[in-house]
């Protein structure tokens, strides 16, 4: 109990400390999502996942289709393209699995096999999940399994003991570490307690945890620092304070202080880009723990991809283009998963042609942004017109865009193929001398002709 009692006044200090104005506004929040959407958008790769180094695939992609899912992009090509990544991904560790098994039942998609794969998974003696098959539990594994058989309603007996196991584990502090038993003293760290905390929030309507949430949510307030933030180092971590922030959100509520200055402390942390520091897996974290829009998103052109944030990507929200942004492994191939506007010219022969553009309001401003035309061809980016006289042979792939005179930019992939004539309007009339020489080879051709008649008669 005394040391209960050090944690909530200790908790109620950070408070105390905490800046209490300043707190975001709705046009603000509504902004990060919308830039935050905008470059996650960009930074989706051409197979429908999301990641930065290798490993972080299934991590950044669940994340990043359940932040599409809440902010109510579930149409349209990228939710799409991530879902079938994802369904056919093999998550090796039991920590993916379950955010592979929670991330596809949210879309719809039959989880079975999955889930029976992750209870299979557990080990067995003790009824709990560590990092890999039949490992010995830790967290926040044994959570993040538990949750999947919670949100997606799997019929499983042993839910106790998954349960108890978390509960057995809380520290005297209040606090989690990762497994269960740590060299000395066991250490209470802000992630596995934020993960076990968001757990036991979903099974305390069945079992009597209510206790070990309330010491260990006073114990995770101990852990803010003055500017919100939480977890290592003298501001915290933007990974930890999101965590955070889910598990006293899901206890507490949005409006707690406590959750107020951490998701100011992540806004705060968001760069000009959209991103927070460049990285997929934390963008896409990070992204999910700003609320719900409080209503639907307008999206004019049905492409999944609201206006507001086809405002800030600065394109044509009339116009279905999401599948231009999925980009970046080298699986999205021109004429392949993209299409193409295909166009010709004739070596040698003067070439003149205007782009095309669908969508969009006139005088457009047209930029090549990628490729290169042919050698002896240029743009003119006022008419969008292509000419010049084409001096090598080959196709050239590029990109266009038109912007215009609203603001719109309008993105078009195009490849310029550079043909030989083969025209016979184009073929060269004879000299007189070769006349004479077709001639000669003609007069010769018809006396071999008929000395070989007269020796088939006999008579040579």
């Amino acid at each position: 109990m005394k040391r209960f009692a050090r944690s909530v006044v200790s908790a109620c200090m950070v408070l105390m400390l905490m800046p209490v104005a300043g707190a975001a506004t709705t046009a603000q929040i509504d902004a990060a999502r919308n830039k935050a959407l905008a470059w996650m958008l960009q930074a989706q790769k051409g197979d429908g996942s999301w990641k930065n180094a290798a490993g972080t695939e299934i991590l950044a992609t669940t994340a990043g289709l359940d932040a599409l899912n809440k902010a109510g992009l579930k149409g349209g090509y990228p939710y799409a393209a991530g879902v079938a990544w994802l369904s056919n991904a093999n998550a090796l560790s039991n920590d993916s699995l379950a955010r592979q098994v929670i991330t596809l039942y949210q879309a719809g998609v039959d989880i079975s096999a999955l889930t029976a794969r992750l209870v299979a998974q557990r080990n067995d003696a003790n009824r709990n999940w560590g990092a890999l098959d039949e490992y010995e539990g830790s967290f926040p594994d044994t959570a993040l399994a538990m949750d999947a058989i919670n949100i997606t309603g799997t019929v499983y007996a042993d839910a106790g003991y998954g349960i108890g196991f978390i509960t057995s584990k809380q520290n005297t502090n209040g606090g989690w570490s990762y497994t269960k038993t740590e060299p000395v003293t066991p250490q209470s760290l802000v992630i596995p307690t934020a993960y076990n905390l968001l757990t036991l929030n979903r099974y305390k309507s069945i079992y009597a945890v209510q206790a070990n949430i309330n010491t260990g949510i006073a114990w995770l307030k101990t852990q803010q620092k003055a500017g919100g933030g939480f977890g290592e180092g003298t501001a915290g971590t933007l990974h930890e304070t999101a965590l955070a922030y889910r598990a006293l959100v899901a206890e507490l509520g949005a409006a707690d202080p406590a959750a107020v200055a951490a998701q100011d402390f992540m806004i705060a942390q968001q760069a000009t880009d959209g991103s927070w520091a460049g990285n997929s897996p934390l963008t896409t974290l990070l992204l999910g723990t700003l609320p719900a829009p409080a209503t639907a998103l307008a999206d004019t052109d049905k492409d999944g991809i609201p206006d507001s944030v086809e405002l800030v990507l600065n394109t044509n929200a009339t116009v279905a283009d999401s599948r231009w942004l999925a980009r970046g492994n080298g699986q999205s191939v021109v004429g392949v998963t993209i299409p193409k506007v295909a166009l010709s010219a004739v070596l040698g022969k003067p070439y003149n042609q205007a782009l095309t553009v669908s969508g969009g309001t006139a005088p457009y401003t047209w930029t090549i942004i990628s490729g290169k035309l042919p050698a002896g061809l240029t743009l003119n980016t006022g008419s969008g017109a292509v000419s010049g006289t084409p001096t090598t042979l080959g196709a050239a792939s590029f990109e266009y865009t038109a912007r215009d005179a609203s603001g719109q930019t309008l993105r078009v992939a195009a490849q310029l193929a550079v043909i030989e004539d083969v025209s016979p309007g184009d073929a060269e009339i004879p000299t007189l001398s070769e006349w004479g020489m077709i001639l000669m080879g003609l007069l010769l051709l018809a006396s071999m002709i008929y000395m070989d008649k007269k020796r088939a008669r006999g008579k040579w």
